[in-house]
This record gives C-alpha cells, sequence and structure tokens, in this order.
C-alpha cells in the first residue's frame, strides 16, 4: 500500500507539471521555426549563398567542349578493351 501512494504521490508532483510543460504545443512551436530556419539557410549554402548570377554551363561553346571531352574518353576506354573504333574515334585519337 505504501508504494501505491509513493507512486501516486510521484505523479502528481513531477509527471503531471512537466507533462504540462512540456506540452506539445510549447516544444513543436519552437522547434518548428528552428528546424525551418536551419533548412532555409542549408538551401541557401547549397545553391550558392542565394546570391548574384547563374553558375552554370557557360553556353554552348562549354556544351560542345564537354562533349568532346567525354567522346574522346569513351574512345579511349574502346582502346584499352580492344573493342573495335569507328572512323569517327579513330579520327579523335589521332588530334
Amino acid at each position: 500500500m505504501n508504494s501505491k501512494f509513493l507512486k501516486i504521490a510521484f505523479t502528481a508532483v513531477f509527471a503531471i507539471p512537466f507533462g504540462i510543460v512540456s506540452s506539445d504545443s510549447i516544444v513543436a512551436s519552437q522547434f518548428s521555426s528552428r528546424f525551418e530556419q536551419n533548412q532555409s539557410e542549408e538551401y541557401l549554402l547549397s545553391c550558392g549563398g542565394g546570391g548574384g548570377g547563374g553558375g552554370g554551363g557557360g553556353g554552348v561553346k562549354a556544351r560542345k567542349a564537354k562533349k568532346a571531352k567525354q567522346a574522346k574518353a569513351k574512345a579511349l576506354f574502346k582502346q584499352r578493351k580492344g573493342i573495335p573504333l569507328s572512323d569517327a574515334e579513330k579520327a579523335l585519337l589521332a588530334d
């Protein structure tokens, strides 16, 4: 009987007031605002700080140069593996 009284007393003294203070609305409002702020800061950092300029391909010349580089790499790979090369790939490797 004594332990039952202690359990009830403990619940009344500690658990109930703690439950009221740390209710979902209080904790959730503080947590969500911090979470949203962190998310927006991370998004801005991942996008380059959120300011200025494009930052991208650089135009038609850059895309053509990238495509030519990839084609040459593909031809070199085929050559190393002993796969027959096409005439265009042979011309790329001759440069």
